[in-house]
């Protein structure tokens, strides 16, 4: 058992920080997939700026994969997700057996397994916790799920920590079963409340102006969702089924909770809140 980053202890390596590793480290050639999407655009700025050699190999650049994938010590996926598998079976055709190959997707199972499946050198599943828009990885999580020698990527997770990223280990189960509540019923709330407020044509200058703290930090999350790309919401919805699944329970529950607010049964929806109170006060934030 090793302790990680994020302090809980399980059987996942630990991967260690070490930064005149990094300073003596030789600039890496390194080839992002989808490098022209915005998260692919930050990551490429990021790893230029550091000194590394990056290329982009876009939908239409694949007359050129032999020569940017071939020789790379990188390469790394960031496409939709519906894409991520097909692209990772097209890319691994390709990589020499020595090329670490990473992908930034949001789900991490299928992507994972897909990456060991098809090429035989170094692999490693990563998804940052935070939208393109970010000045910096100062203070941002990044989720590393193991893959096949760790150790080749130790330089890329020690460049993390030294911008000031924090690194938590986990395997590709637990994060997708964690993400769907953490990304998938999150964007489904916030979508249903940015709807309804649309179709009640709320003004929602005048309703801030009136508004409690608790109010305004919940419209600030809503202004960001609808400010993303509609597709990459819908599709960090429908990544899995799993996912479907739990956004069906949850309006399910906002059903179940409506019908007793409809009835006026003040019992029922005591009961509902004190069993929620009883569950999330066990934890300790």
């Amino acid at each position: 058992m090793q302790l990680l980053d994020n302090g809980l202890k399980t059987s996942i390596p630990a991967f260690t920080a070490d930064a005149s590793s990094v300073s003596n480290e030789r600039p890496k050639n390194i080839t992002i997939i989808g490098g022209s999407g915005r998260m692919g655009q930050l990551f490429s700025q990021q790893l230029s700026a550091a000194g590394h050699n990056v290329s982009i190999l876009g939908s239409k650049g694949w007359d050129d994969a032999d020569t940017l994938l071939s020789k790379a010590d990188l390469v790394l996926v960031s496409v939709p997700i519906e894409r991520t598998i097909d692209i990772i079976k097209l890319a691994t055709k390709y990589l020499s057996p020595s090329t670490a190959l990473a992908d930034i997707t949001s789900i991490k199972t299928q992507p994972l397994q897909a990456m060991l499946e098809y090429h035989q050198g170094p692999v490693i599943g990563l998804h940052p916790m935070f939208g393109p828009k970010v000045e910096s990885f100062s203070e941002q999580k990044f989720v590393v799920c193991p893959g096949r020698n760790d150790e080749t990527f130790e330089w890329l997770l020690n460049w993390i920590r030294i911008l000031g990223g924090n690194i938590i280990v986990c395997t590709p189960e637990e994060h997708d079963r964690l993400m769907v509540f953490v990304q998938a019923t999150q964007h489904f709330s916030r979508f249903s409340l940015g709807a309804f407020v649309a179709e009640e044509e709320v003004d929602l200058n005048r309703s801030l102006l009136l508004s409690t703290p608790n109010y305004q930090q919940e419209i600030d999350i809503v202004k960001r969702l609808f400010a993303q790309n509609p597709q990459l919401c819908v599709e960090i919805m429908l990544a899995t089924e799993e996912r479907c699944q739990a956004i069906a329970r949850l309006a399910s529950t906002y059903n179940r909770l409506a019908q007793l607010v409809a009835q006026k049964d003040r019992f029922g929806l005591i009961q509902e809140f004190e069993k929620a109170q009883e569950f999330i006060s066990n934890f300790r934030f």
